[in-house]
């Protein structure tokens, strides 16, 4: 029970002092607000000056637990001191009884069923990995650090800066409740803009819309920041159209402010920035005003540009990286990411409304069947609201493209409902379509129509968010990468890393699991331990140019063709012959590839389980490149690699005297190499070599079944298993 208490604690505390925070803000510059939308507004703009915040005290590496609480404690004691702790401002016009009943029934039932659903054991894949994997990282070394290992590291976490001080008193869950609070006063806002514009009925159903949708009530009740990003969006709309009524100089900071925020929040997110300095612009003509929203909006925007840069040497990490060329991020597994998002299995995109809104299978949940009605909103255009609405919905909804998942929806979900139940603005119209959004979103009817493995909320927790059913418990029974972390914890001496191909829940485990996809060096590891088992990576094929000997200091293998798509150059290993004689390989050897410049020796160690890849689609031009030292006599040069080339065209290039290089050999003869019996053992060396004594394989992963069979011929031992994963040692090299 004391657990459950902390994880409240640790929500409100920061809550509060989000709120706090955003309420000194509003009354240093003199803005005047209602009362039902001073509460949101203040801690929406008080988590983006609370996350900066927060942000410096990482960086300055004195992020221990009663920094962060006193940082909360002091945001509420001042504004408790100075007033600003009290709900200010006129109160919009009373509100009819059906409205208040009708409404306030479908807000609490669908809040009931949220609350409990945040306040439970944190149990979702992506929140329990990088979202609270990182806050749990950095809080061991009590501020940010470079993590080369892990892409999303390098995300903007704008929310998640807020997830340190509940996580540093109530844990995983506090953060859930964190994020559960944005979707909150989302809620508050969209049905104040209701009654701003003159109809409550207008605001209420757009808000319900929203919020019951089955897709965001889970997602704002874990700790993830899709609702957070949709409620910074909402209220930067918001205060821009208080900006529009009155053209106050004083909120021109708080909007740029917000839009900043939009950026640190998500990178998809920016849009919203760029609509609202384009929205200052189109009003006032003047440049004054977006200079001030742009520089207050770089406050937010330059500390997360500026440590990707230090850490990753690419300020749009981990993405754009032919353009910020770097040794972490791999072109072509970012182009495989991107196009993965972009269509999640959906061959057909016609289909993608139908999946996301009913089905929900392969899209990660659904927003709901009512959605299917969002063409009405267009009605919404023959009122002025209406088109600013379907404008700024429009703009967030562009970014859906880079990722199709029914939740990247949520940010865009807000203007799009409101737009909805202003097209249509009658009260009992309204009533019928909450009534059947609210009974097809409730867990138990879901299933009437949905996929069975849509991702939704089944029930309300109440026992597992109360503590009555142990926490342990809990996650042991329902979330197998729970059970996974412990297993790793329990197993693995600390300090030592594990190698898995498949993501782990981080934030459940003391120990750096370096996955596979999530970073250049995992990806190297994971190709080392795929050539154990996987004949179509080994080094099967030897391509021999020869030519009359000459003497040669530098050479190089270039490729002269264009690939088929994702279709790599890559070199097992590069020898170069003198009548039938390799060539010793030295020290002063200087070794030069373009790309991948960094992993040019593993074309030269003499290992059959490593090979330089160029990591991304072959293009002419990419080479290896040999510098000798001295003048060598050379009459062959043998490249080994995989049998899997097509678009590959390789010639051997010669640097005269003049610096210039020259045609040497193409057309090179192809040979079958003979299989390395003992690859596997050279696989598991390589590992230990590298530092990696503990591999994770999970079921499901390739190679896991080769390894299960007979784990002696990899040198490995198993040394547990359960919750469909198994963890081996390294103890023969």
């Amino acid at each position: 029970m004391w657990q459950a208490f902390w994880v409240l604690v640790g929500a409100a505390v920061t809550v509060a002092g989000c709120y706090a925070t955003g309420a000194l803000a509003l009354d240093r510059l003199t803005v005047t607000l209602r009362r039902q939308e001073r509460l949101p507004l203040a801690f929406i703009l008080g988590a983006s000056l609370m996350h900066l915040a927060i942000f410096t005290v990482l960086a300055l590496k004195i992020a221990y637990r009663p920094v962060l609480i006193v940082l909360m404690l002091a945001a509420i004691g001042v504004a408790v001191w100075r007033g600003s702790w009290k709900l200010k401002g006129e109160s919009f016009g009373p509100l009819s009884l059906a409205l208040k009943a009708f409404c306030g029934a479908i807000f609490g039932l669908f809040t009931v069923l949220y609350f409990f659903h945040a306040w439970a054991p944190e149990s979702s894949p992506d929140g329990s990995a990088y979202h609270l994997g990182m806050v749990t990282r950095y809080l061991r070394v009590h501020g940010f650090e470079q993590v080369t290992t892990n892409m999303y590291a390098n995300l903007s976490e704008g929310i998640e800066m807020l997830y340190f001080p509940a996580f540093a008193i109530g844990k995983h869950s506090s953060a859930a409740l964190v994020h559960y609070a944005f979707l909150v006063a989302l809620a508050m806002l969209m049905f104040a803009y209701g009654r701003r514009i003159g109809k409550p009925w207008v605001g209420a159903a757009g808000a319900l819309l929203m919020y019951v949708s089955p897709v965001v009530g889970y997602d704002g009740s874990i700790a993830y920041n899709d609702c957070g990003v949709a409620a910074i969006a909402f209220a930067l709309f918001y205060i821009l159209e208080l900006w529009e009524e009155s053209r106050a100089a004083n909120l021109l900071i708080p909007i740029g402010l917000l839009a900043g925020y939009c950026y640190a929040a998500k990178y998809t997110a920016f849009v919203m920035a760029i609509y609202a300095l384009g929205f200052l612009a189109w009003k006032t003509r003047r440049a004054r005003p977006v200079l001030i929203a742009a520089l207050c909006a770089s406050t937010m925007i330059v500390p997360w540009v500026t440590k990707n840069w230090i850490y990753a040497a690419n300020p749009a990490a981990p993405f754009f990286n032919k353009i910020f060329r770097n040794p972490y991020f791999h072109v072509v597994t970012e182009k495989e990411y991107k196009d993965f998002l972009s269509n999640y299995g959906v061959q057909n995109k016609w289909m993608l409304p139908l999946e996301v809104t009913v089905r929900g299978q392969l899209t990660g949940g659904l927003i709901g069947p009512i959605f299917l009605l969002t063409p009405i909103a267009l009605l919404a255009l023959r009122f002025r609201q209406g088109r600013r609405l379907l404008l700024a919905g429009a703009v967030m909804l562009a970014p859906y493209a880079t990722n199709v998942g029914s939740r990247f929806l949520i940010p865009c979900l807000p203007f799009f409902s409101v737009a909805l139940a202003l097209a249509v603005p009658w009260a009992p119209v309204l009533a019928v379509v909450l009534i059947a959004h609210a009974w097809l979103s409730w867990p138990s009817h879901i299933n009437s129509y949905s996929s069975p493995y849509a991702w939704r909320l089944d029930r309300i927790l109440w026992k597992q968010a109360i503590r009555k059913i142990p926490q342990d418990r809990y996650l042991i029974e329902n979330f197998g990468g729970y059970g996974i972390a412990r297993m790793i914890d329990e197993h693995v001496p600390k300090g030592a890393r594990v190698l898995a191909m498949s993501g782990v829940p981080d934030s459940y485990t003391t120990h750096e699991v370096l996955v596979s996809f999530q970073a250049a060096g995992n990806e190297v590891l994971g190709d080392i331990l795929n050539a154990g088992w996987d004949e179509g990576i080994q080094p099967a094929r030897r391509r021999v140019f020869q030519f009359p000997a000459r003497t040669a200091r530098r050479l190089r293998v270039i490729n002269t063709a264009n690939g088929v798509p994702l279709e790599e150059f890559k070199a097992s290993e590069l020898r170069f012959f003198f009548q039938g004689k390799e060539i010793e390989r030295a020290p002063e050897w200087k070794l030069r590839a373009w790309p991948n410049p960094w992993d040019v020796q593993l074309a030269f160690d003499n290992s059959p389980a490593t090979r330089w890849r160029s990591w991304e689609t072959a293009t002419p031009g990419m080479h290896i490149d040999v510098d000798f030292g001295k003048y060598q006599l050379v009459d062959e040069v043998a490249l080994e690699t995989s049998a899997d080339y097509g678009g590959v065209r390789l010639q051997v290039d010669v640097m005269g005297q003049d610096g210039q290089w020259t045609k040497l050999a193409g057309a090179p003869r192809d040979e079958v190499m003979k299989p390395e019996p003992f690859i596997r053992r050279w696989s598991s060396h390589e590992l230990h070599e590298r530092g990696i004594d503990y591999v994770l394989m999970q079921d499901t992963d390739w190679g896991a079944d080769d390894m299960r069979e007979d784990p002696e011929s990899w040198g490995f031992l198993e040394i547990a298993k359960g919750h469909g994963a198994r963890l081996y040692k390294v103890v023969k090299r």
